[in-house]
């Protein structure tokens, strides 16, 4: 089986300058989602912690839905970030704004530097898709 690769037009400026696929499905059951990050849809870099943070977890929310999938569908998130212990709150109440009463999987670590200037928070998530009949 081929992988499709899953992209919508908020991702659109970041796949065009890095060629960046936000996710991808594979063996029909699960689905891939690159490390989501808090960007504008032209690829700037929002400056406010809480609301970069704010919108990684909405720019993972549009690759879901684009997957079709829900929040309740991801398994696992590992969360890549500069300052862990510094933002560790921020990113808590956010994760718990957009799974609610859901729990993942998830792996936080700590990193010096991600791939864009001024970046503190990255998010990779997996997501299991329902059987196929």
């Amino acid at each position: 089986m081929q992988p499709q690769w899953i992209k919508t037009d908020h991702h659109k400026a970041v796949y065009e300058a890095y060629g960046y696929v936000p996710g991808a499905t594979a063996s029909g059951r699960f689905a891939f989602i690159s490390g989501q990050l808090g960007v504008e849809e032209d690829g700037s870099v929002i400056d406010d912690p809480q609301m970069q943070i704010a919108r990684a977890f909405a720019n993972l929310g549009e690759i879901v839905k684009a997957i079709p999938a829900s929040p309740r569908d991801v398994v696992d998130i590992t969360t890549f970030h500069i300052g862990l212990r510094e933002h560790y709150q921020i990113v808590s109440t956010e994760k718990k704004k957009f799974f609610g009463d859901w729990h993942p999987a998830w792996t936080a670590i700590g990193i010096t530097e991600l791939g864009i200037e001024g970046l503190i928070l990255e998010i990779r998530a997996v997501v299991l898709l329902p059987p196929i009949d």
